[in-house]
């Protein structure tokens, strides 16, 4: 019987083809993926983001590429579709401790809260406590956060990242010696005074979340267009059903089986029509908040202004060099928000968030006794300047 090797030839032939076209495929992704986290290392979200996008639409079901797109999304402030990459990374791969820790800084930052402290919940005991204590501290747990970072702090193995974690829960808790004292230990001492200031301003963004966690990440809340729709995560096709043979009618048929109640769906399973904004989930049954959450009222503040100047650029100028004129303004973050007069945008350069009239006048004369000019004016939702930002988060906290 003669074989037909040219059938054969051209199945294998086939064979190579599509390995090849794989293994290209997957070097693409590596390639885009390694891209994204060098953008990323010289602070550029905005290319880690592009990059990270080509990488998913390339490999949709990549959880690497996946969980570096949630991470290009949290360093750009865009916490919604963070949140969403991040989820979804995670419901392909649910062992990445390190997507579920960041997936919850985006929950926080969306004042999900419940949703945060379930993800958190369900991280206990993954060995890494460090990064737990902190994400439960930036939730408000203090107490749940103190033990375990106590407990991590006095391993043989702990780093200078987990004391650091541990003084900043110090911090918040007001114990500022205490804070003061592990943060010397990794800190040089004529730079302790800064990163408590530092997190004490971290600690009076509480009443906003999303900007509690835009300052330990170093970057402002963004206005977030949502991902392309292309880039949602499918849900598996189904297997074709396997059609009846003639030769089986005789054999009876199997008994139903009894009706019972299907078990819930668990929030690592998506189910993703299109996307319009985070996927949809089917949650388990809804969570009253009404009778937790108190309701938010607007507090008035009082914000002394520097100066307006046409570009941000020169406002990181200007407060340089008042810094060096009033050493005292030190303790303050520079605040600003952009206004438009006469056609030409300005932006404003200010320290906000003063709890009184007097206090912001107090503030205003002591910088007008340097020679430098300012006045004392109502909070107008001026917003940390992100460059000052940047500064306070060169160093982990």
């Amino acid at each position: 019987m003669r074989m037909n090797w040219t059938g054969l030839t051209a199945t294998a032939l086939g064979l190579v083809l599509v390995s090849g076209a794989s293994a290209a495929a997957h070097k693409r992704t590596d390639r885009l993926i390694a891209g994204a986290r060098e953008a990323m290392a010289h602070g550029v979200p905005a290319a880690a983001v592009r990059r990270a996008e080509a990488a998913v639409l390339g490999a949709p079901r990549d959880a690497r590429a996946r969980a570096m797109l949630g991470r290009a999304y949290l360093a750009a402030g865009r916490f919604r579709s963070a949140e969403a990459a991040l989820g979804e990374a995670l419901a392909l791969d649910p062992s990445l401790v390190r997507v579920a820790l960041n997936r919850a800084l985006a929950q926080i930052a969306l004042g999900r809260a419940h949703e945060a402290a379930a993800t958190l919940d369900g991280l206990r005991g993954t060995g890494d406590d460090s990064d737990l204590g902190l994400a439960l501290a930036l939730l408000g747990r203090l107490d749940e956060a103190r033990p375990i970072l106590v407990t991590a702090a006095r391993a043989p193995a702990a780093d200078a990242r987990t004391r650091q974690n541990l003084a900043f829960i110090y911090a918040l808790e007001g114990r500022w010696n205490d804070a003061a004292a592990v943060a010397a230990q990794d800190v040089p001492v004529d730079l302790v005074a800064e990163r408590l200031r530092r997190w004490a301003m971290v600690g009076q963004l509480r009443a906003d979340p999303a900007m509690q966690v835009g300052a330990m990440l170093g970057v402002l809340p963004a206005a977030d267009p949502g991902r392309p729709v292309e880039l949602a995560l499918a849900a598996e096709p189904s297997p074709p059903s396997v059609p009846v043979l003639l030769a089986q009618a005789s054999v009876p048929p199997a008994p139903p089986p009894p009706l019972i109640t299907p078990p819930p769906v668990r929030l690592s399973e998506p189910i993703v029509a299109a996307f319009v904004g985070p996927p949809r989930m089917r949650a388990a049954p809804p969570i009253l908040v009404a009778a937790h959450v108190a309701p938010v009222r607007r507090v008035l503040s009082w914000a002394v202004q520097v100066g307006a100047y046409s570009s941000v650029e020169r406002t990181e100028v200007a407060w340089a060099a008042l810094g060096r004129r009033a050493a005292f303004i030190a303790d303050h973050m520079p605040a600003g928000s952009a206004f438009r007069r006469r056609g030409v945008t300005l932006h404003r350069l200010s320290i906000s968030g003063l709890a009184s009239r007097l206090d912001a006048s107090n503030l205003c004369r002591r910088i007008q006794s340097v020679g430098a000019q300012c006045f004392v004016r109502m909070d107008g939702g001026d917003r940390p300047m992100q460059w000052a930002l940047r500064m306070k988060a060169t160093e982990p906290a």
